[in-house]
């Protein structure tokens, strides 16, 4: 049996066009993200999110992530 991790993660946005709006990705433990829904600005949005991480260790994670939205 194979080990994996879940992953969600939420984004919200505090000033600009997109302030007071979040948007939501998950994942199964793929590199790759799925943009699944979000709140305000980017409610119904979908699309796809690449993690790349920057620096790991025992206190910090520092990571890039580049994100596609569609959003209505």
């Amino acid at each position: 049996m194979n080990a994996s991790s879940t992953e969600y993660l939420d984004f919200g946005f505090n000033t600009g066009k997109f302030n007071g709006s979040s948007l939501s990705v998950f994942s199964r433990g793929e590199p790759d993200l799925a943009v699944v829904g979000g709140r305000g600005q980017f409610m119904m949005a979908t699309g796809v999110a690449q993690f790349n991480p920057i620096l790991v260790n025992a206190t910090n994670t520092i990571a890039e992530f580049n994100v596609t939205v569609i959003h209505y």
